[in-house]
């Protein structure tokens, strides 16, 4: 098939450090190449694919992100798919305003949402129905008060990871924000006598002061900054476990299957999409509270068996597993089927 992907204008794909959205766009991009498809990405200049083919009207990403932007970048994008010579069998959104300008495009439209809920682009998706929406987990499809026909969960590639031994140090991966869980996650390791890595970077200097380093300095926290690349993969793989204290309902959560295909067991809060990706007792525990995160980090490594944990990752979150995943819906989308009733209850969490 011959895929258009829209990224977003904001962030390089991949991106060099943070961006989930456009880390995503590469994987699936890369997963559909590799499996004979006709890929080309829309996404910044400074975006680098080997073998696919990368359009863009912005030279470099345009920080931060903002309507305008998005707009003046989905608008080119739609027009270049709609002039292209030889088409597309389904043109593949990942930013929001692309949905706005869907009436630019000929071809069938699949939108990835990855973000939560939000009242304004719910209206914007009510006056797309050609649009067709894919959530990222149950839990934020069941959120969504728009109609979203099927889930697809993310996917790495896991030849990107690494096995190593236990190096009995707790980890935390993300931003330090409070709905992160940063300063749980200080609590959840301090008293249970571990020492803690935290690697991240804080988009509230405020914050950041007053709430988190002071408890970095009172519990002797090993703070790295942001890790991407081999460091992240070192990180994850000599983590005795990953801790995601999570404080709203994550619609996904990339960390947690980073951490699973290195073999590294997820200790997190059911909230969001953790209980359809960390399995209570095999790969990690889903706990109610802190008192329950506590007791598991307390527990010995030796609970969980970390090569069973890496095997069943690179089965359940690899790139090819997603592209698989995309690929039925695209074939759907281009021979004009509609939504089936095992697509529909799939999309509901049944």
């Amino acid at each position: 098939m011959r895929v258009a992907l829209v990224s977003t204008p904001f962030v390089a794909v991949p991106p060099p450090g943070y961006g989930g959205t456009e880390l995503i766009v590469a994987e699936l991009a890369l997963a559909l190449a590799a499996g004979g498809n006709d890929v080309v990405v829309y996404a910044t200049g400074d975006s680098k694919l080997p073998g696919i083919e990368i359009r863009s009207y912005f030279r470099e990403g345009e920080w931060p992100p903002s309507r305008k932007i998005d707009r003046i970048h989905s608008t080119w994008a739609l027009r270049d798919i709609a002039r292209d010579r030889r088409g597309f069998d389904v043109v593949h959104l990942h930013t929001p305003c692309a949905v706005e300008m869907a009436r630019l495009c000929p071809y069938p439209l699949l939108y990835t949402l990855h973000h939560d809920a939000d009242p304004e682009l719910t209206e914007m998706f009510r006056r797309a129905p050609q649009v067709r929406l894919a959530g990222i987990s149950h839990a934020q499809a069941r959120r969504e008060p728009a109609i979203i026909s099927n889930v697809v969960h993310h996917g790495l590639d896991p030849s990107r990871f690494t096995a190593r031994d236990d190096r009995g140090y707790l980890l935390f991966i993300g931003r330090y924000a409070p709905e992160k869980g940063v300063t749980q996650a200080i609590e959840v390791a301090a008293r249970a006598g571990l020492p803690l890595v935290m690697a991240g970077e804080a988009h509230d200097a405020a914050y950041f002061d007053k709430e988190v380093r002071p408890l970095i300095e009172k519990h002797g926290v090993r703070e790295v900054g942001p890790v991407g690349g081999a460091r992240k993969a070192a990180l994850l793989a000599g983590a005795r476990a990953l801790l995601f204290p999570i404080q709203w309902e994550e619609p996904f959560g990339l960390v947690m299957i980073e951490s699973l295909l290195s073999g590294v067991p997820v200790l997190a809060l059911s909230r969001g999409s953790v209980p359809e990706i960390v399995e209570d007792g095999e790969t990690g525990s889903v706990c109610i509270d802190l008192e329950e995160l506590v007791s598991a980090a307390r527990s010995p490594a030796k609970r969980f068996d970390r090569a069973a944990i890496r095997r069943d990752a690179a089965e359940r979150w690899s790139s090819a597993r997603m592209a698989s995943d995309y690929w039925r819906l695209y074939q759907q989308l281009s021979s004009g089927d509609s939504i089936d009733e095992e697509d529909q209850l799939a999309a509901e969490g049944a």
